[in-house]
């Protein structure tokens, strides 16, 4: 993926979207250095970063309009960029 570049992904389920959330985590934190560690050892640097942090989910409006987005869940990723 370039730099800028977005992974978007939208999970229907409590379980879909624990592991999202886990490895955009991850992504942005890839260190495994022990938190004791004044400074980070072990060399891994961030792949890029979560623009919102939040879940973005279904406007009431749009709940009404369908009623399955009700359960969508959008999580965003963008690679590079990372200062």
């Amino acid at each position: 993926m370039s730099s800028g570049g977005r992974v978007v992904i939208i999970s229907f389920h409590s379980l879909e979207d624990r592991l999202i959330k886990q490895t955009f985590a991850k992504w942005e934190d890839p260190c495994e250095c022990p938190r004791e560690f004044p400074v980070c050892v072990c060399g891994k640097k961030a792949l890029g970063r979560r623009p919102q942090r939040k879940v973005i989910e279904a406007s009431e409006e749009e709940v009404e309009k369908n009623i399955r987005a009700r359960s969508a869940k959008l999580r965003v990723f963008e690679f590079g960029g990372v200062a």
